[in-house]
């Protein structure tokens, strides 16, 4: 009975919250749109707490503004952009003249496809703080999507009269110059955007269709190298009222991407905090769990590891990244057997994980299981061809049991991609060389190793290829 008794109050209570939810319990106003409905069971406690409470501080003072901007700005960084724009347009009937609130409206409009309210109200920030470089950007990104290739064009050029350094301005000028058949302009714009950022993937396949397209082969195939290498990398945006946004999301998922750039920036301990963040609000996390595995592992705390080790295989035991990095940790300890059993693991959920597949034949090499180590670099090239660990090793391993010609179709094959790896696999080729007694092919592999330092300007390598070849030519 009294069990109950304390469901009944609990059934209640949820009848509450789904009534203040839905708005049922404030009546409307006929000046302004209706209060969005909302849906929130699908968040994490800690989540919908922050909208409820955002929600009825609305109710108290529904003529309110910044009540009204903030509900839309929480729900705008749930991605919940239909009622968000809700509480937006709310806001911009109760203060019109906010560059703010027309800004994130025109955001979520472009985000729902909604381009001509986007166009409108990003048109009113350019009014109301022409200073606000982002909504050119952003506006020249609409009018470009919807043909206004010469409004477009101008927004673009005024950004870089504003902000001549902007990677992002420089390649959508391009894509607008490309459109209007003006393809010098757009390498130009293109090349420029790749300086300020090198690794900005979208630009360099760009730049590699121009090239393909004029005939110029090299560099055509130069950028579609360093496109394959990070194809989805972009510039981050410098846009204070989009990082709003961000900081009001409290979810796993926010401080999982906070702690992945904070790792990137260098901050590792700082990092550490948000992933344990993440645990806080969401303790299921594979992920957080997993990236608290990659980032123990690289403070060598063996604790933390395991520790959260045994968290995420208690949810997923055949997590990816989590037994990944186990199994690496393990491996560096000289538990090979235990580092198999890791990714085994991988492969029972994704047999075709080439990764995977390369750290269990090396486990299976240390276990001196030759045979098994030889299947597995093989079939991690079969399901990536673009494998140059799993190329190198089954090279050496082929090298090692006097299977030189086949040896050298797989090491030649690892030499021929060009990138900032490429200085240390030709080193570790050499390597192989010298020891299967082939001095003079080594030493020509280390003298396109110290070139390719010299040429990337990898100074310290520069000097250890230097070091290793005087070695190399007293001990022969």
């Amino acid at each position: 009975m009294q069990q109950t008794k304390r469901y009944m109050i609990r059934a209640l209570q949820g009848l509450l919250v789904i009534a203040a939810i839905t708005g049922c319990l404030q009546p409307g106003d006929p000046d302004l749109p209706d209060i969005p409905e909302l849906t929130v069971v699908e968040f994490a406690e800690p989540v919908r707490q922050q909208i409820l409470a955002a929600r009825a501080q609305l109710l108290e003072a529904p003529r309110d503004a910044r009540r009204n901007l903030r509900l839309g700005m929480i729900l705008h960084a749930y991605k919940l952009q239909s009622p968000a724009i809700g509480c937006y347009q709310r806001a911009r009937v109760l203060q019109p003249g906010d560059y703010e609130t027309a800004y994130l409206l025109g955001i979520a409009q472009a985000q729902t496809g909604d381009d001509a309210g986007a166009t409108a109200n990003l048109h009113a920030v350019i009014r109301l703080q022409p200073d606000y470089a982002p909504a050119r950007l952003r506006l020249g990104e609409v009018l470009f999507k919807t043909g206004e290739l010469a409004q477009a064009q101008t927004l673009f050029e005024d950004l870089l009269a504003q902000e001549p350094d902007s990677a992002w301005a420089h390649h959508r000028l391009a894509q607008v110059l490309a459109a209007l058949g003006d393809a010098e302009g757009a390498i130009g714009n293109n090349r420029r955007a790749v300086e300020l950022y090198r690794d900005f993937g979208p630009a360099h396949y760009a730049l590699a269709l121009a090239f393909r397209n004029r005939g110029d082969s090299e560099l055509a195939q130069a950028h579609m190298e360093r496109y394959r290498r990070q194809p989805k990398q972009t510039p981050p945006h410098v846009d204070p009222l989009l990082e709003s946004l961000d900081a009001l999301d409290i979810s796993a998922t926010a401080h999982v991407r906070r702690a992945k750039r904070l790792q990137a920036r260098g901050q590792p301990r700082e990092a550490l905090l948000a992933l344990e963040q993440a645990i806080k609000v969401e303790p299921q996390s594979i992920e957080a769990h997993s990236q608290l595995i990659r980032l123990y592992h690289r403070l060598n705390d063996a604790d933390g590891v395991e520790r959260h080790y045994r968290a995420v295989t208690a949810i997923e035991p055949n997590a990816v990244m989590a037994n990944l990095e186990y199994g690496t940790l393990l491996a560096e300890q000289g538990r090979f057997a235990d580092a198999a059993a890791a990714f085994e693991k991988v492969l029972a959920a994704h047999p075709d994980h080439s990764a995977a597949h390369t750290l269990l034949g090396q486990a299976a090499e240390e276990l001196q299981q030759q045979a098994e180590a030889e299947r597995h670099y093989r079939l991690a090239l079969e399901n990536d061809p673009n494998n140059r660990r799993a190329g190198l090793l089954l090279g050496r391993l082929l090298m090692l049991t006097d299977r030189r010609t086949e040896a050298t179709t797989h090491l030649d094959r690892v030499t021929q991609r060009s990138d900032s790896d490429q200085t240390l696999y030709l080193q570790r080729i050499a390597q192989v060389y010298r020891e299967a007694g082939e001095h003079e092919r080594a030493m020509t592999l280390l003298e396109q190793a110290r070139t390719q330092a010299a040429a990337q300007g990898q100074e310290r390598m520069l000097r250890e290829i230097t070091q290793t070849m005087t070695h190399w030519r007293e001990t022969q």
